[in-house]
């Protein structure tokens, strides 16, 4: 079968009929399927992203919708097999300033508008503290999943993880090139990583069993439509658990 190479000699994908080789040359790649293509990929050069699973976002406790809370088992899951085959994991999340001095009035705005505790920095009922305010309860880790020393953890401060953060800087000094993402909301937190990171040449594959929304049908529903249209992937945590390294 005839194969096109897609790019220059320092990054490119090589397109051979169903099968897409994102990997770039590695040495010890691995095969998973995918909604569009049969994709390669090297474990070496990659990171899952995890994205908002905060209690902000997910905890019974705020009467959020059970969505979130069921993605943990499949996030756990892909979690796990991205530690067997040795990839990166991030953990991005909002940890905003008590001050907020870093925010605009749009987001900050915006926050409060879809919020009965006044937004971010706002207080929690029952003493759970401020919304979202780095290290405090709302945005800590929902229970069942748990970062291990050597993870990298990012704060960020916009739907995007990208905008303002130090993520892009630690993806390129590991020689990162391919991102798997995880969390809430897809058609807005993980979505706008996900753009950002496919606009900076990021390769983008989306685990459709590992994110929700609490918007409606119709916007998780573009948001799939868009992460192929900007020529990104979307597989899950069932097909990432096939994935073998090759020999070396």
């Amino acid at each position: 079968m005839n194969s096109t190479r897609i790019g220059n000699e320092g990054n490119w994908w090589t397109v051979s009929g169903p099968v897409i080789d994102v990997s770039r040359g590695a040495q010890r790649p691995c095969k998973i399927s995918s909604d569009s293509a049969e994709l390669v990929f090297s474990p070496e050069h990659s990171a899952l992203l995890v994205i908002d699973m905060q209690n902000y976002f997910c905890a019974p406790q705020l009467s959020r919708s059970e969505s979130s809370l069921n993605l943990v088992p499949a996030i756990r899951t892909a979690i796990a097999d991205a530690r067997r085959l040795q990839m990166h994991i991030g953990w991005v999340n909002w940890g905003n300033r008590m001050d907020l001095a870093n925010l605009p009035p749009s987001l900050v705005y915006s926050f409060q508008r879809n919020s009965a505790w006044g937004g971010i920095g706002g207080e929690l009922p029952g003493g759970m503290g401020p919304a979202l305010i780095r290290e405090s309860w709302s945005a800590s880790l929902i229970s069942g999943l748990d970062p291990e020393p050597h993870d990298w953890q990012v704060d960020k401060y916009r739907l995007s993880g990208f905008h303002g953060t130090v993520l892009d800087q630690i993806l390129r000094n590991h020689a990162v090139t391919t991102l798997f993402f995880a969390g809430v909301n897809v058609d807005q937190c993980v979505w706008g990583t996900m753009l950002d990171a496919s606009y900076m040449g990021y390769d983008t594959i989306l685990l459709r069993d590992c994110a929700a929304t609490s918007s409606p049908n119709y916007a998780e529903q573009a948001t799939y439509y868009n992460a192929l249209r900007i020529g990104g992937f979307i597989t899950t945590s069932t097909q990432f658990h096939t994935a073998e390294l090759s020999p070396p």
